[in-house]
Parts: structure tokens; sequence; C-alpha cells
């Protein structure tokens, strides 16, 4: 058939038509993308692990490594296992040995105050007070204190304080004991401080801590003003004595009847005065009926600030209502030790007025004196009934 024959033809020139059209000029062979290339390569290696695997033991391989091309383009994501990696073995610190530190020696001899028993700091105290102040101190050191130590005065104002006391008792370590020590405000004003420190047998003073610093004593002195000692008040506190010429020889009692013949001490009130009037609250003496013959008063003790002053008005008291041969000596003074001291002396008679006094007692600030109130017959006794008008210390 005529078909069949023209078939064989057909095929030959559509062959020859494919070779020419691979030989045309003008296009390229296209280059493959990135993306191409790496799953190109990504088969070819699948490919050779499969065939070497399909490959018997013993044959050897030529590995197929796909051409390296710049990357161009977005890589898909790659997933990577999570790779776990093993702890290390924990490694413990070397271990240290805490070793203390060698203890400090403690001194044989060390004070802590504890506290101030009496008197705190900056306490008041009014000029011329004689007061104790006492400390609570403890044996901070090793060695006991035994009654060979002493409190003893380390500086500042000694407020007449004695140089050192004697402790009364032994103090082991870590015991306390109260230290005290008798003293006197000075009779200025102002702050006042006294510095103390306790020393051993072997004559070594030792005070607070590693310092060795004092404990001490400070206060406050106000100088008081106005009416400062009453002797009105004072004279039943004393004691009395009479005697002839400067000596004692008999007790008087205080507040006795007007004729004791050896003497009179007590308080009148509302008696007639030389000068016509009549008085308050006095103090009427007489001396012991004997020539030259005296009436003496011994008063508590007062201790002088500066600017102190002894003030009275002296007279005589009439019975009679008139002045008869009455003649004495008033005296003020102080006694020290056995022995009497006069300050000041005033010859009076009776002749009508009454005799004002005022002494100043600075020059015994600071000193705790007993004064003495002294009448003395001028001659004979009679009609001596002296008066004391509001004798007293004033500081104005």
């Amino acid at each position: 058939m005529r078909h069949s024959r023209n078939r064989p033809l057909t095929l030959l020139a559509l062959f020859a038509l494919a070779l020419g059209a691979c030989n045309l000029p003008g296009r390229s062979t296209p280059t493959p993308s990135a993306a191409d290339a790496i799953y190109t390569a990504a088969a070819q290696t699948v490919a050779a692990q499969l065939t070497q695997v399909a490959r018997p033991p013993g044959t050897t391989v030529e590995p197929v490594f796909p051409t390296a091309t710049s990357p161009v383009g977005t890589f898909p994501p790659v997933s990577f296992p999570t790779a776990t990696l093993p702890f290390p073995t924990a490694t413990l610190p070397p271990t240290f040995t805490s070793i203390p530190p060698s203890p400090t020696p403690v001194p044989c001899d060390r004070v802590k105050f504890v506290r101030d028993v009496t008197y705190p700091d900056d306490s008041a105290v009014p000029a011329g007070t004689t007061f104790v102040k006492t400390w609570r101190l403890e044996n901070a050191g090793s060695c006991t204190w035994t009654t060979g130590y002493a409190l003893v005065f380390a500086g500042g104002n000694a407020m007449g304080g004695p140089a050192s006391v004697a402790l009364t008792q032994n103090v082991a370590p870590g015991q306390t004991i109260d230290v005290s020590v008798t003293l006197v405000a000075p009779s200025t004003a102002g702050t006042h401080r006294g510095d103390w420190k306790l020393r051993n047998v072997t004559n070594v003073t030792f005070g607070l801590g590693a310092d060795n610093k004092p404990f001490y004593v400070q206060i406050r002195v106000a100088v008081a003003t106005g009416l400062l000692y009453d002797f009105l008040v004072q004279a039943s506190s004393g004691y009395w004595v009479s005697g002839v010429g400067t000596t004692p020889d008999t007790v008087v009692t205080f507040g006795g009847g007007d004729d004791d013949l050896i003497g009179v001490a007590k308080i009148k009130d509302s008696v007639l005065m030389e000068n016509g009037s009549t008085s308050g609250r006095v103090l009427l003496t007489h001396p012991k009926h004997e020539t030259d013959g005296f009436v003496a008063g011994f008063f508590p003790p007062y201790t002088v600030q500066s600017g102190d002053h002894f003030m009275a008005r002296l007279g005589f008291m009439l019975p009679t209502g008139i002045c008869g041969s009455d003649r004495v000596i008033f005296q003020l003074g102080y006694l020290e030790g056995t022995a009497w001291r006069v300050i000041r002396e005033w010859n009076k008679s009776c002749n009508g007025t009454l005799l004002p006094v005022d002494v100043d007692l600075s020059a015994y600030r600071g000193q705790t004196l007993q004064f003495t109130l002294v009448v003395k017959a001028d001659g004979p006794f009679l009609d001596d009934w002296a008066v004391w008008s509001s004798p007293r210390i004033e500081h104005p």
C-alpha cells in the first residue's frame, strides 16, 4: 500500500530536522539555576551512596563531588539535629580550714567603767557643798585588785579631795566595786571636773581601756544668793559653853532660864531693845556671872563661797527699860581644831543704838567652817544682856 511505503521517509525527514535544530545559531544551552545545581548535586550524592551500597564489598568507588557554585537566591531552611552536650563533672573548690587568730593577751590591770552611782556628769551642786562621788568599776584585767590598790587623783580640779583612797575589798577579774571619794564643790560658778585613776601595789596608775583614760567627776556650780545661813535657826543645833578668860569650863543648856548664873543662850521674841524698839526673834546671850566671864556657841559647819557676808545688828535688851552698866565684847570666829580663831570683834556699851555689822567672808571661800558667836563681859558682868539681832550669812 502507498501509505505504508512513505512512513520511513517521513520519519527520516523528522530526524534530520531535529539534528539541524540542535546546531541552529543564536540559542545557547541554558545555565542551570543555583537551586537546580544544589538539587542536582544532592541527587548525584544520593545516587552515588546508593550505588556504593549496591556494590559488592571490596569495590573502590570514587566519590562524586558537586561543582562549587556561588550561592544565588534564597536557600531552603535546613534542619539540624539538636546536639546534646555532656555535662562536665563538677569539680568542688578546695576546702580551707579556718584557723582562729591568736587571742590578744589581757593586761594585768585595766578598768572598765560601769556607771556613776552618785552625781552623774553635770550634776548641779551648790558652791561649797560637801558631797560624796561614787563610781562603779569593773576589773577588766587579769589580776585581782587587792586592798593594796587605791583610788588616786589624776588631774583637773581636786575639789578638796584626798590624794588617794585605798580600796575596801579585793576585786577579782570580772567583778565590780563601788569606789567613793568625799569632795567639796568649788566656790566659783561654772563647770568643774576632776580626773581619777587606780594605782596598783607597785605604784603604777592605770585607767580605762588600752589608753588608760581616767574616769572623772564633773559638776556644775551655781553660786547661791540671798540668805544662806541663819544663826537663829541653827543656834539650837550647836553647843554652848561658858567660862572665864579664854577657858571654857561649863556646858550651857540652850534655852535655859534668863537668870542662869552659868550663862544664858536662848531665842527671845518681842523684847525691848536699847533703841526703844520691840524686837522680833533675837538671840539673847549673857556671859557667866563672873568678872571677864563669857558664853560661846559653836554652830554647825558651813562652807563659805566667795562674796558671802556675815551680817547682824548688835545691842542690849533692857529688862528694866533703861541702860545700866552694860558693856561687852561681841566676837565672830570659828573653831580650828581645838583653837578658837577670831574673825572680827566689836566692843559695845549700852548707848541707845544698835550696831550694824557686815563682814566679807570671801577670804575663807571654799573652806568649811564651824562658826562661833562669843560674848565676853568687859569687866563686871552685871546687866550684860547682849542681843544678836538677825545674825546671818548672806550673798548679795
